[in-house]
């Protein structure tokens, strides 16, 4: 499967606006599982997305947006707290540190006048908490969706009728597998591109179908999110922020360091204020919450966010410098990615973890790995693949623009050193800076946190 993207194709001038004074109402879609790449508006001709693909024509479009970790609790803590993971202590879904004073969206935007709730998965519990609307389905490893809009339509009343803006958070469990909600039978497994590192197995079809029909799933979520916003006549009002969350559990993607993995659809959509355009400036989850500060009349919260309104004003096509990534499991990675070039980096070599990993008892995404295994025994070209997630080099470099699979590392052509010892340094730097331990450090943290956890146990 081939992926790429044409922004300049889909950009057209549009004059700046300036939104003094005009505080708007907010509604945050959230996908879970769900990478960049899933989508028609993205290049996904099988996709069934017909919702989010017009939500993207009437948007802002951030190709290039990223949640720091590609694990569901900790992209959340940094949407809804505006800080990097080793800011708000939420490293990974299975590991964290003490962070004492982390506010989050609800403590920002409250004493701005807004009521802020949230239905559907949470996997947050940092700061104010959210109101609680019911109507989406919570458990994300569930088989049921029955999901109703009329809490969400009582809630944005309700802030309405009291003079109050309404910030709501539609939480989707779509695409989280097992992947057993929606009709994989709309897609042909026979016919379906698949990732260019992936195996050609029937597992391997099977599982991007069923993925694909979770991925329907939300674009319905998102679809009946929308029309409330039109049948209750505030859309025009209303800015929404569509964020798709990270890619599929499968190599490569969710639980690593990769875009198939770490890059997130953004799509920001203002009637009359933000026009459509695509844009390649470099974003990340933590931009949101200060972003939606900075448009309710708010100060600047002082956050590891920054706000995009240049880049929604489009007085900007640029953001960050440099997009910065981080995995503590179930391996120790880092990376940063500029431009259109991303340095990886892998120093932990025992790769033990991430086989278990993907054996995971009772997970759809250990049938694929397990015939993936089998079929590298007798065929060179899948024991590279497989390789290729398992035993990377300790520093790669991919063209994103170009290799969106990141199956081709540069890192070993003499012409890239230059490059590869600056963006190293780079890197570094700004680990020291946010004080984000080496792996070394890491480690012994953790076995501290663990040998102290034990000792309370024994008392």
């Amino acid at each position: 499967m081939k992926f790429s993207f044409l922004t300049s194709a889909f950009i057209f001038a549009i004059s700046g606006f300036s939104f003094a004074g005009e505080k708007p109402h907010i509604l945050i879609i959230i996908g879970d599982d769900v990478g960049y790449d899933a989508f028609g508006c993205t290049g996904a001709e099988f996709a069934r997305t017909p919702h989010i693909d017009k939500l993207a024509k009437e948007s802002l479009m951030m190709d290039r947006f990223y949640g720091t970790v590609s694990q569901c609790a900790p992209i959340r803590a940094e949407l809804f707290t505006g800080l990097l993971p080793i800011n708000n202590g939420k490293l990974a879904n299975a590991s964290q540190i003490e962070r004492k004073g982390v506010k989050s969206i609800v403590d920002h935007l409250e004493p701005l006048g807004y009521d802020v709730g949230l239905t559907g998965k949470s996997h947050f519990n940092k700061g104010k908490k959210f109101t609680n609307i019911k109507g989406f389905p919570v458990g994300a490893n569930g088989s049921v969706d029955n999901f109703k809009t009329d809490g969400l339509r009582s809630f944005i009343k309700k802030a309405i009728s009291n003079d109050r803006s309404f910030c709501a958070v539609v939480g989707s469990i779509h695409a989280h597998h097992p992947w057993d909600l929606g009709d994989a039978g709309n897609f042909d497994q026979a016919t379906l591109p698949l990732p260019d590192h992936w195996i050609n197995t029937p597992g391997a079809r099977e599982a991007l179908a069923r993925h694909a029909a979770e991925v329907e799933q939300f674009d319905v979520h998102t679809g009946a999110s929308l029309d409330l916003l039109d049948d209750l006549g505030v859309a025009d009002d209303t800015v929404v922020v569509f964020l798709s969350e990270q890619g599929i559990a499968m190599p490569r993607a969710k639980w690593s360091i990769y875009e198939h993995g770490n890059r997130s659809l953004c799509l920001i959509r203002w009637p009359g204020k933000i026009g459509h355009r695509r844009t390649k400036a470099l974003g990340q989850y933590c931009d949101i919450v200060p972003t939606l500060v900075d448009l309710a009349g708010g100060k600047d919260p002082k956050l590891d966010g920054i706000s995009l309104r240049p880049v929604l004003e489009n007085k900007s096509d640029t953001h960050r410098d440099f997009v910065y990534l981080s995995n503590v499991h179930p391996t120790w990675q880092r990376a940063i990615i500029r431009d259109d070039w991303k340095l990886v980096w892998s120093p932990d070599r025992e790769k033990k973890h991430i086989w278990d990993n993907f054996y995971s008892k009772g997970k759809f995404f250990s049938l694929p790995w397990a015939e993936w295994e089998t079929l590298a025994t007798t065929d060179k070209a899948a024991q590279k693949k497989i390789e290729h997630v398992t035993t990377p080099n300790e520093f790669e470099l991919y063209r994103i623009d170009k290799d969106f699979f990141e199956t081709n590392d540069l890192a070993g052509k003499p012409e890239n050193s230059q490059r590869i010892e600056t963006m190293k340094t780079e890197l570094l730097t700004f680990m020291k800076k946010i004080d984000d331990p080496t792996m070394e450090v890491y480690q012994a943290e953790k076995a501290k946190r663990r040998a102290k956890t034990k000792a309370k146990k024994k008392k």
